[in-house]
Parts: C-alpha cells; structure tokens; sequence
C-alpha cells in the first residue's frame, strides 16, 4: 500500500469519507484573482513574479467533515495558484505557523488518537494526552489553535506555509517560510460573535467583503536565522526575522466554475526561483493530494 493510501485512509478514518469532497479540508469555496509585483523589485529572483498574474484561491476550513462549523478551533486554510502562462507557483497555507506532523507516520497517529469515541462522539481526551506526551514537538500547532479565536472573515486571517522553501537572496542560497499578511491585520471573532454568528458565516461574510473591495495580502518571505530548524515544519520560529516583500495577492471575485472547484492545489508546482523544503511532510503532499482527487467521485 503506497504512503498516499495510507495518508488519506487516515484522514477518511478519523473524518469519515464523504462524497464528492476532499479529505481534508473538505469545507471550502473558491475565488478568482490577482498578483501584483511589489513597487521595488525584490532581491529574490522569482521571474514569474515580475509581472502581474492570475491567482485562483480556495479558502477552506480545517478537518475533513463538510459540514464543520465555521467556529470550529481547527485550521483556516489557502490553496493559491499564481499562474503566469504556463508556469505557476501553487501553495498551500494554513492560518497557523506551524504543522502539526513531520512525518507520515506521525501524521497517521495524531489522527488515530482523534478518531470519534462511538459512545461519545468526541476523541477520547486520554487517548490525545498520551499522544501528545509522546509527540511533544506537535504540541505547539495545538496550543496555538487554543490561543487564537477564530478569523472574523478569511480576508482578516493570516496564512503560513510552514515549510521552508529555498531561495537566491542576491547571489546567497536562503531558507524562508512563506507569509500571507491581510491588509486589515489579523482579526478573529470576539465572545459575542462565537455566541451569536451562525455555523456557516465565512462564505457570505466573505462575499461581503468582496462587495466592498477586493480582500488583499501582502506576499512575503520570512527568512530564516541561524538558529531556526528549516527542515522541520513542527517547530517554531523564533527571534527577528528578515522580511521580504514579493507583492500582493488581490482577492476579488468568487468563483463556482466546476473546473476551479475541482481544481488540485498541488505544491509541486513551482516557478523558477523557487526550489523544494527539505522536510518529511512536503514531500508527501502530491501523492496524497492526487489520491484524494480520485476519490472524490468514488
């Protein structure tokens, strides 16, 4: 049984398999977009990014149930896709720093520990605890998760990529993890809205916004210091980092194109200028990702 197989038989063990739906992060809609060049040219040399392209995004929320709330304390999530003839650069962010696998065996246990008790219908707290004794670099993607209320509206979340990805800062090879910073700041629901918005606001709020303008981020790079762990998505990054600015991502229209719905955001996709992270999980992400696909219709 290939290491996909095995990845999304985890995912569908714990979410249960649902019909037309993704694995994970089966909750979603797509929109339509652009990239902008940042006004100075950037020290990284990504010749895609020289120019404007089209960008197609999916916001979705964590998890693999598509009827999850919209107030769940789970994982916002971007696929983009910046296409610029026949090259693109697609990525897959998530609205918390960090991973919380590095490894395909350590994915398939965190979600083994989570599986619904049957008398329940919870994991079994126990269960999460031993886990996480025994997994404690995993630990900071949940505590993060219990820190942060979640977004307001997918326009007011930050997305990070966790990986680091490679890099040409002027002649020097670089490591940075990638950054989608919202115009309006990071902005997550207050006690009043938990208790009083419904179980499905982000796509209408959304709208919204749209409505209102385009939803715009800052694209960046954050550059990795001397003591940062760059082939480990789990771990923090820690003390002042170099920033550099690619551009913006302009959301602008939504989008039910069966063709951008069923569109696969698969990271392998990269642009000149931009070379694979060295971590055990990016790796895996195609083959799941392609796995997944088939049996949306299965």
């Amino acid at each position: 049984m290939s290491q996909a197989v095995k990845l999304i038989d985890a995912l569908n063990g714990t979410f249960g398999r649902h019909y037309g739906y993704r694995a994970s992060h089966a909750k979603g809609f797509t929109a339509q977009g652009r990239f902008c060049p940042a006004a100075k040219e950037s020290r990284v040399q990504i010749p895609m990014l020289n120019n404007e392209c089209k960008v197609t995004a999916r916001f979705s929320v964590g998890g693999g149930k598509p009827g999850i709330s919209d107030k769940s304390p789970t994982v916002r999530g971007i696929g983009l896709e910046i296409r610029k003839g026949s090259e693109a650069w697609v990525l897959t962010l998530i609205s918390c720093p960090v991973f919380f696998a590095n490894s395909a065996a350590q994915f398939r246990t965190f979600l083994a520990a989570r599986i619904p008790d049957p008398d329940t219908g919870v994991p079994d707290p126990k269960l999460v605890e031993v886990f996480n004794e025994a997994n404690p670099n995993t630990v900071p993607h949940q505590q993060y998760l219990k820190s942060v209320a979640p977004c307001r509206c997918y326009s007011s979340e930050c997305y990070h990529s966790g990986h680091a990805y490679r890099f040409d800062l002027s002649g020097r090879d670089i490591f940075a993890r990638i950054l989608l910073e919202p115009e309006s700041g990071r902005l997550g629901l207050t006690k009043e809205e938990m208790e009083t918005l419904s179980d499905e606001f982000l796509h209408d709020r959304f709208l919204e916004k749209l409505c209102d303008g385009p939803a715009r981020w800052s694209l960046k790079l954050v550059i990795a210091n001397d003591s940062d762990n760059v082939s480990d998505p789990t771990v923090p990054w820690g003390g002042a980092h170099t920033t550099v600015d690619l551009g913006t991502i302009q959301v602008e229209l939504p989008d039910d194109r069966a063709e951008s719905t069923k569109k696969v955001f698969d990271p392998s996709r990269m642009p000149e200028g931009v070379r694979a992270p060295l971590d055990g999980v990016f790796s895996l992400r195609s083959g799941a990702y392609a796995e997944s696909a088939a049996r949306r219709s299965v």
